[in-house]
């Protein structure tokens, strides 16, 4: 705590706090639990909405799918954990977004994830991306939710603080929601799942390199705690409900009190430990996972606690909710803690903090240089760790084991089936060179790019989810490059009338070496859920048959600067990165989702990282078939092979349709009054034909396929 918050605290108080109460409003006034830098910048975001039950700020966020369906989604980051340990990190990243979400009585039926590491060719950064692979998928798998989407990045900048953003979607029925507060005296707090110990996560400011215990987390542990919880809520035997993780049984009783407008006493000398001779602050501010706090009436307290003998949990009676508005906490009788709940949820001084004027980029691009072999510039484009195959990430995540999994990872979107037919098209998308070089920009077009994943599957958008990783939030350049992320993903969700469900802010992933800050390429991460209207199938991005036309959505622009085809010719990004084209992307969108609704769509693909070429390659890798393109009379202010094949302009999606249906996809586009231009056919032959130069497709395959896997097999 800095002097001023001391100071803060001891005026609300009117008297001076105790050695325990300092521990617990430290822990529960940093950075990472209460906001206090970043949560002035909410009201940028859009975050009503028709169907929106819980929004931001208030849990887990819920919406509302119809026929009593409810939708839940957590989203979070795992950045600091993760660096100094990936295997545990990782594990702890999807054990706590399980948590959020089960807190609501939601049943979590998928999860996603998102991956920023250094360069997998040094040994270093492989292996931590190995470890934390293995981290996600051994307690994802044992846990029985299965994976199914995510996406990955590689830049120096992640070197030494890589980022793990998770989330987990979860479903309800209206009627058995639970809400994380606690609304009136005399109900009991019981917490029961795992049993405490010393754990402590490293947290905001500490280095990677700290000795505090990470905790591991035990998927069986979780599953007992989601299965126990199926039991209680069917009951209706919860008045309230609040995961304990990070913060500990401080903030979830806190969050209980304040939510409600009560109070709560805390006895800490009857909470199930693991470890002797644990102090009061221990005990309340240990992030031991798997643990639930849970509200209950007294007429509830013996079918509740029964039910937990049942499952063999650790479980007590810890306390009780009051009247008065404070949070107490005795330990073995004695009054450790008697602080406002109000107080340790929101009582905190809001720190100065300073943007500074943004370096200036250009639009030039000078430095571009015509490859002397297209061919080869296009294999290195598909072996590059930025385009390359993932499979050799996700095929260790288990994506069927519910049996509501549709459309694998590695499509445009995971699609899953819920309850009464509703389908739900789920991504998560994330472009750091565009956000280091425009952060308010490349926010808002790492949106859209998260909205044409959707779009192109079929899927009407209906929400997002965010997490913002950004370097030290103290220095201005940081702050300023957090402050227009928030108005770029702000921008977008008023532009669409799509709200921000829920979220986070990961802050201080940044390191000194050598004397000098090292700090993360901003990450603002958008995940965004759409619904597949009626019983419509998702649509595919791998071409479908043989002699289809192949069409271009949109137009394309001199757009290179911060593209896979920059980093490939330079080593590195520069300039201004392709522009946010709001009233482009809305037009382009509607015309899609027309063309899905009439069926005369066989397979689509948006365009976005490595442009035209690599977007139409991954539709020929997918499947057996192949093109020949005319690009002669490409739409924009595209010149030369080079920026028509890899600008990466937004606005843009491919669609394949068949002979029978080009004229009425023609005029679905033009009542949208979007261009398409009609790029060439499919073939049976295994080969992509741009024209001027052809890729065999298994010399393309291998170049894909062996980019990244090569070499995490070493």
């Amino acid at each position: 705590m800095t002097d001023s918050e001391k100071g803060q605290l001891s005026l609300a108080l009117g008297r001076e706090p105790t050695e325990t109460e300092l521990g617990v409003v430290a822990i529960l006034w940093s950075e990472r639990r209460s906001y206090k830098s970043s949560r002035r910048w909410f009201s940028e975001f859009k975050t009503d909405g028709e169907n929106v039950v819980l929004g931001l700020g208030k849990g887990a966020g819920i919406v509302d799918l119809g026929d009593g369906i409810l939708l839940g989604v957590a989203m979070e980051s795992n950045n600091h954990p993760t660096q100094a340990n990936p295997y545990i990190g990782s594990a702890l990243a999807i054990a706590g977004v399980i948590s959020d979400v089960i807190a609501h009585g939601c049943k979590p039926v998928a999860l996603l994830n998102s991956l920023r590491f250094g360069d997998p060719s040094i040994k270093d950064h492989a292996f931590a991306l190995k470890e934390a692979v293995r981290g996600i998928s051994e307690f994802a798998n044992s846990v029985g939710i299965p994976m199914v989407g995510g996406d990955a990045e590689f830049n120096d900048s992640f070197g030494e603080n890589c980022v793990l953003n998770a989330v987990c979607i979860g479903i309800t029925e209206a009627d058995s929601m639970v809400m994380s507060r606690a609304s009136t005296p005399g109900h009991h707090l019981v917490l029961f799942g795992a049993k405490t110990g010393k754990e402590r996560l490293i947290d905001d400011t500490e280095s990677s390199e700290s000795s505090n215990t990470s905790v591991p987390g035990n998927p069986l542990a979780k599953r007992i705690v989601i299965d126990t919880l199926e039991q209680l809520i069917d009951g209706k035997l919860l008045r309230g409900l609040e995961d304990v993780g990070g913060g500990g049984l401080a903030l979830a009783g806190a969050k209980l009190a304040a939510r409600g407008n009560t109070g709560v006493e805390i006895h800490s000398d009857k909470v199930p430990i693991c470890e002797e001779d644990m102090s009061a602050l221990e005990i309340v501010t240990s992030d031991s996972q798997d643990r639930m706090l849970a509200v209950v009436a007294p007429e509830n307290l013996e079918r509740v606690l029964a039910i937990l003998d049942g499952y063999n949990t650790p479980h007590s009676v810890i306390g009780q909710v009051t009247d008065e508005g404070f949070y107490n906490l005795y330990h073995y009788g004695e009054l450790k803690v008697s602080l406002p709940a109000v107080l340790l949820t929101s009582g905190f001084l809001e720190p100065d903090r300073f943007e500074e004027c943004l370096p200036e980029r250009t639009a030039s691009m000078d430095w571009l240089v015509e490859p002397l072999d297209h061919v080869q510039m296009l294999l290195s484009m598909l072996s590059s760790v930025n385009i390359a195959d993932r499979t050799w990430i996700y095929s260790q995540f288990d994506q069927h084991i519910q049996a509501n999994t549709i459309v694998d990872i590695g499509d445009n979107s995971g699609v899953i089936e819920l309850p009464k037919g509703k389908r739900i098209a789920l991504t998560t998308s994330c472009n750091s060179s565009w956000s280091h070089l425009h952060p308010q920009i490349g926010a808002a077009n790492s949106a859209t790019l998260a909205m044409r994943n959707l779009v192109a599957s079929g899927a009407k958008p209906i929400f997002i989810a965010d997490c913002l990783n950004i370097g030290n939030p103290e220095r201005p350049e940081s702050y300023a490059e957090f402050v227009e992320a928030v108005k770029g993903i702000g921008r977008f969700s008023h532009d669409f009338n799509i709200p921000v469900l829920t979220g986070g802010v990961s802050p201080y992933n940044e390191k000194t070496i050598d004397g000098k800050s090292r700090r993360i390429h901003l990450t603002p991460q958008v995940m965004m859920a759409g619904v597949l209207p009626g019983n419509r199938l998702p649509a595919r991005r791998s071409l479908c048959t043989p002699w289809a036309n192949l069409f271009l959505v949109g137009e394309t622009h001199r757009e290179l600067n911060g593209s896979v085809f920059q980093q490939v010719q330079l080593g590195r990004v520069q300039g201004l990165p392709p522009g946010y084209q709001a009233g482009m992307e809305k037009s382009a969108m509607e015309a899609v989702l027309a063309s899905h609704a009439k069926g005369i769509v066989r397979s689509c693909n948006d365009i976005g990282r490595g442009g035209l070429a690599i977007g139409l390659m991954k539709m020929a890798l997918r499947g057996d078939f192949g093109f020949r393109l005319d690009l002669s009379d490409i739409p924009g202010s595209a010149i030369g092979m080079t920026e028509i094949l890899y600008s990466e302009t937004s606005a843009r999606y491919l669609v394949e349709v068949t002979e029978t249906n080009q004229e009425e996809f023609l005029r679905t586009m033009e009542s949208c009054k979007v261009v398409a231009t009609e790029l060439g056919l499919t073939l049976n032959e295994p080969i992509a034909n741009f024209g001027s130069f052809s890729v065999d497709l298994k010399e393309a395959r291998k170049a894909y396929m062996s980019g990244i896997a090569e070499l995490l097999d070493k």
